[in-house]
């Protein structure tokens, strides 16, 4: 067994693998030959996801996007059932991955292609049966796509729920779809890197400043990061203007071009005062990776602008020529972008320090769970602890809730005392603090527990020598506590799980028992053995009203979203492997 970061280097190492060899065959449907294809791959694969090497669902979801393109283009051209299989598999497993922007991205490409390949005819004057096969195709098309939802149903159904549930159920507040967009200015980066990309420039600080015509929202270097390489961008402007100076556009680089300003017009948000109401624009944020779309068009307009240059080279020189392009490319991509990504490679990781970590031991070794206030979003959750605030791209909207939220003090510093924090944390089931400097001084109601350094997390927040400080919040209840029973009233978590928890609790006269944990569809609740009523607490926690005595609780999560979604997976598994050996030998339609 590998451990964790060796496990998730390796993953990594082989999604970008399969995304490169994708891209190729992808390619290689499309048209291209193996130079072009090759090209092709190294601009779509490298010239888009290292940036982004912080956003694991980056390259998971990127690397189904030409292979369920190629899934199309293959099954156009053959009507072979294995190529609708391809595409239909591409689709549900980029939806399992359970990062649905690419998927969306790639269900807009997928849709305008296949529209594309539906109303083009073969031939000038087409005859009827040719286009009931183009007819037939596209239902078969659309067939396996709705295959291909249902095979990730077991992801999505979960998810859909989450959405209605979560801060981006509606726009504003904490979300707004114009955040990550590309300032228009800053695509000059295409042809002018190296004016952007000098690593003694804050590039954060300077997209700030990029106001003129841009969306009216924040973004980031990495978000607007959009870059193809100076080889492949001028293969593909150079076989533009050829084909303008013959009048010979072809059909496919003219659809590829434009995919190409689609993605860039969208990449800049100006879209969005429309497509914000429009079901699917309005929940994603980032609208700069829509450049996604438009790095591939690229990567196949430039592959196609090397095979059409190999083939006007004489045959002494076709080798050295396509080295030297494709060479250039490759150290293109990896030296200028470099100081874009927010990724930092080291020889070692806070998390392969998990083991060492003193507080880690102190903390597990209590008694009752803990619950951590503390800095570093979920960081300190690797220690297997219970922390806030957390970090949730997308959450529950009892995260989000100002009226729920942790209140807000001035200045704003996680170290800022109010008695309004206090109350706050004392609510939410807050035990200890973890901080960077001594907490008596700000009047925190705290007693210091432990002080030191900490193997992984001083790593982690680049402390090096700057102990960390752990107290216990004086007045904490903790994470069960009753609510109108005797002073008597106990409540022990005997066990704390992921789908399950455990609670004693006894008391002379009856109450309410509440666990300061999120009330969430799916949880169900039992005491000594028989169902109970879950009543929600403080508008997001789980409570239930216990008559005297001492009783077993047990909260257990049953999603029905989730057992549907299963339900729905499988079904569509059946489906696609019986029609797969039902049509094996002989043509879809």
């Amino acid at each position: 067994m590998l451990d964790v970061q060796t496990a998730a280097n390796a993953v990594m190492f082989t999604q970008y693998i399969a995304a490169f060899l994708a891209t190729m065959w992808c390619a290689r449907c499309l048209g291209l030959r193996t130079a072009g294809a090759l090209l092709a791959a190294i601009v779509y694969v490298y010239g888009w996801f290292p940036a982004r090497a912080s956003l694991d669902w980056a390259i998971l979801g990127g690397l189904y996007l030409p292979l369920a393109l190629g899934g199309v283009a293959a099954f156009w051209q053959t009507r072979r059932p294995r190529d609708a299989v391809i595409f239909s598999l591409a689709i549900g497993m980029q939806l399992l991955g359970g990062h649905y922007q690419i998927a969306f991205l790639t269900w807009l490409l997928v849709a305008a292609y296949s529209g594309w390949l539906w109303l083009r005819p073969q031939v000038k004057f087409e005859p009827v049966e040719l286009s009931r096969v183009r007819n037939r195709s596209a239902i078969a098309l659309a067939g396996a796509f709705v295959l291909g939802v249902g095979l990730g149903s077991a992801q999505l159904l979960p998810t859909w729920e989450l959405k209605g549930r979560s801060q981006r159920a509606q726009v504003g507040g904490e979300h707004d779809p114009a955040y990550g967009h590309i300032p228009p200015i800053y695509l000059s980066q295409v042809v002018a890197p190296w004016f952007w990309y000098d690593p003694g420039i804050d590039l954060d600080a300077a997209l700030a400043r990029l106001t003129w015509l841009s969306a009216p929202a924040a973004t980031n270097r990495v978000e607007a990061h959009l870059y193809f390489g100076q080889v492949p961008w001028y293969l593909a402007v150079g076989a533009a203007i050829a084909s303008w100076r013959r009048r010979q556009w072809d059909r496919e680089t003219r659809f590829w071009w434009g995919v190409a300003l689609f993605g860039v017009i969208y990449a800049t948000g100006w879209l969005l005062p429309v497509l914000r109401f429009v079901p699917g624009f309005n929940f994603f944020r980032g609208p700069g990776r829509a450049g996604l779309l438009t790095t591939l068009a690229i990567a196949m307009i430039a592959g196609g602008g090397l095979d059409r240059l190999r083939l006007k080279v004489s045959r002494r020189w076709l080798l050295p020529i396509t080295a030297t392009l494709i060479i250039a490319t490759i150290v293109d991509l990896w030296w200028l972008p470099r100081s874009v990504t927010y990724a930092v490679m080291l020889p070692q990781t806070p998390i392969q320090m998990r083991d060492q970590s003193s507080l880690r031991e102190r903390l597990l070794a209590k008694s009752q769970p803990v619950r951590l206030y503390s800095p570093g979003a979920n960081f300190p959750t690797v220690m297997g602890v219970s922390a806030v605030p957390v970090y949730l791209g997308l959450g529950p909207e009892e995260y989000f809730d100002p009226a729920l939220a942790y209140p807000a003090a001035e200045p704003d510093d996680f170290h800022t005392y109010t008695p309004e924090r206090v109350a706050w944390l004392r609510q939410a089931g807050v035990t200890h603090i973890l901080s960077f400097e001594l907490l008596e001084r700000r009047g925190w109601p705290v007693e210091l527990e432990w002080a030191g350094i900490d193997p992984m997390l001083n790593f982690g927040w680049a402390r090096f020598r700057e102990p960390i400080y752990l107290y216990r919040l004086d007045g904490a209840t903790g994470l069960v506590v009753w609510e109108g029973a005797d002073s008597s009233a106990t409540a022990v978590i005997q066990s704390l799980g992921n789908h399950s928890v455990a609670v004693l609790a006894e008391s002379s006269s009856g109450g309410r028992l509440v666990l300061k944990e999120l009330a969430y569809p799916g949880w169900e609740v039992m005491v000594d053995g028989q169902p109970a009523k879950s009543i929600i607490v403080s508008g997001m926690f789980r409570g239930v009203d216990l008559p005297p005595g001492s009783h077993r609780v047990d909260w257990s999560y049953r999603p029905r979203s989730v057992y549907w979604g299963f339900c729905l997976s499988g079904v569509a598994a059946v489906l696609l492997g019986l029609g797969s050996l039902a049509l094996a030998r002989r043509p879809l339609v």
